[in-house]
């Protein structure tokens, strides 16, 4: 059964400048036990009642002074409503998380939970129980982000995700970093979009990981609706490009993203692309096997 059932007409959703008593009172007066952060129309994180009591309350920090940022989890991990539940059961035991946020064009507009789970009855018992199980064998509270071993963890995404976008910067003579993040995110969601199922989840698996769960998150394709044209438009129209330079950016991102990412997964998107798409991208050379 798909995740529709799951979908919200009223969320609860906070910008990442909202402070961690906003989000405790948020939670109170709504009755809910986790809140989406969302900044400019993207997902950005979640914040559970847990993060509040252990990485807030735990480590004595000012609820009126500390934004929520601090104690989220950053680039959670997202479904989208055309989702079943039992791919949301194995991303829970997966992920060890109970709470999953929705997304539709990276928006959030539901949320499924293991209580929702267990009352809908979406699995047998034991195999629910397994994703209690997990958390309790854990051990003890959640990493705060502010430990030494998650900022290193933080620190090695964010400079994986740098180095890429500093060699698109550079590539393409965008003018700056802002733009040549919005130039790979464009293109990769249009990418992902574009082909099965199958090739997004192992395209995804390769790039950085802060890019990985906006890209999970997006409506499964392959989207044939998306073409030469529609990729040329959307690019111009994300960064202010005449259509000319929208194709030589489209074709530079491209190139400097397969050198990330092995010879045979560029084969694969290669074959996966129709051929107005395909001459468009301007992808590395076939590995001659002869």
């Amino acid at each position: 059964m798909p995740l529709y059932w799951y979908r919200r007409p009223r969320l609860v959703v906070l910008s990442s400048k909202s402070s961690v008593l906003e989000a405790a009172r948020a939670m109170e007066n709504n009755s809910i036990g986790a809140i989406v952060v969302q900044d400019h129309g993207r997902i950005v994180g979640i914040v559970t009642d847990r993060d509040l009591a252990v990485r807030a309350l735990g480590h004595k920090l000012d609820p009126e002074n500390t934004a929520i940022t601090e104690v989220m989890t950053p680039s959670p991990l997202m479904l989208t409503l055309a989702d079943s539940r039992e791919e949301a059961i194995a991303l829970m035991q997966q992920g060890n998380v109970r709470r999953i946020p929705l997304s539709e064009n990276n928006r959030v507009v539901g949320m499924v939970t293991l209580d929702d789970l267990l009352l809908d009855e979406a699995a047998p018992l034991e195999e629910l129980a397994a994703i209690v199980q997990a958390q309790i064998g854990e051990g003890g509270p959640t990493e705060s982000p502010r430990s030494p071993a998650r900022r290193r963890s933080l620190a090695r995404a964010e400079a994986t995700l740098s180095r890429l976008i500093n060699a698109v910067q550079t590539e393409t003579g965008l003018e700056d970093r802002q733009q040549a993040r919005i130039a790979v995110e464009t293109i990769l969601a249009l990418l992902v979009r574009r082909v099965t199922p199958g090739e997004a989840k192992d395209l995804i698996a390769q790039l950085p990981s802060l890019l990985q769960s906006p890209l999970r998150a997006l409506q499964p394709g392959p989207d044939k609706s998306i073409t030469r044209e529609t990729a040329i438009t959307e690019l111009s129209q994300q960064l202010g490009l005449d259509t000319a330079r929208a194709e030589e950016v489209i074709g530079t991102v491209i190139g400097t993203i397969a050198k990330a990412i092995s010879p045979g997964q560029v084969e694969d998107l290669r074959r996966q692309l129709p051929e107005d798409l395909r001459s468009l991208l301007v992808l590395p050379d076939p590995i001659d096997t002869a």
